[in-house]
């Protein structure tokens, strides 16, 4: 099986996973075939946290797999002084820190000497909590909302994720909604999940990439919002020629993440809202 239909099928049943109800018995049999295909692509540690942290049930998955489950973690954690945050969610059958995702790589430029009022870390799909309190980590702590004033000094926020990050990072977008925390930006990337269509009220633009492969009937194709009056959908393109995994590595999706930043840190104190600019679509 190709290593991108792999992944696909992986971030699916991670998916399915979480909905409770008849599906257990049918992925039960499933993980044992995916197992035998999928061995050597690393699908078995992602399964394994993500049956870790749902109701699966009890050993099932350790059955069923028959792995280890190591403990699910962010990557290094980012400086407290910035202005600016980065939160980037891999796909299920990556580590956090996976040099060849795409959303590991903006990460990375974010933390070079270029932008030093920006905090970038990226995260695993299946534990979103670890990527929410991650941001809030960078905001005052205490008991009820956050005033007008910590909101207006507190950093701006960018969110990306790829497959089942994509799906996760809007959960983390909707958490913030919650906390009426505004986000600058989300981007999906080949996005796969069951609720990963709308994009929630607090998020001022977002962003859809999506491969035109076999598999695209998984992915989602197109963005709804909340409140048109609030969001912004930037960008919806079809990136040609690209798999579930290369997809992450289109230079487009870094080109809005910098040009965004870069609107940021020109609008400075003034308190304006950024507009992110529309990347070129394939010809």
């Amino acid at each position: 099986m190709h290593v991108d239909s792999v992944a696909t099928l992986c971030d699916l049943r991670i998916v399915l996973i979480r909905q409770p109800g008849p599906l257990h018995k049918f992925l039960h049999s499933f993980l044992k075939r995916l197992r035998r295909t999928a061995v050597r692509c690393g699908v078995l540690l992602a399964i394994a946290n993500v049956c870790a942290q749902t109701g699966f049930g009890p050993g099932t998955c350790e059955q069923a797999l028959a792995v280890e489950t190591p403990k699910v973690r962010g990557t290094a954690t980012a400086p407290a002084d910035c202005s600016i945050i980065y939160a980037g969610f891999v796909g299920a059958m990556e580590p956090s820190d996976h040099k060849t995702s795409g959303i590991v790589q903006i990460r990375d430029t974010l933390r070079g000497p270029t932008y030093p009022d920006v905090c970038a870390n990226s995260f695993l799909p299946y534990n979103p909590t670890a990527g929410l309190e991650w941001i809030l980590s960078h905001f005052p702590s205490h008991a009820g909302p956050l005033t007008a004033d910590e909101l207006r000094r507190g950093p701006r926020i960018i969110l990306a994720g790829h497959s089942t990050g994509g799906w996760a990072m809007l959960s983390v977008a909707r958490d913030l909604r919650e906390r009426d925390i505004p986000v600058e930006l989300t981007i999906q990337v080949d996005s796969v999940g069951i609720d990963d269509v709308t994009v929630p009220s607090n998020v001022k633009e977002g962003a859809i990439f999506h491969a035109h492969d076999a598999l695209m009937f998984m992915t989602t194709k197109k963005l709804k919002v909340e409140d048109s009056s609030k969001t912004k959908i930037v960008a919806n393109i079809l990136v040609k020629g690209a798999g579930h995994l290369s997809i992450t590595r289109d230079p487009r999706i870094r080109a809005l993440v910098v040009k965004t930043i870069e609107q940021l840190r020109a609008e400075g104190s003034a308190g304006e809202a950024p507009t992110a600019a529309l990347p070129p679509s394939n010809p």
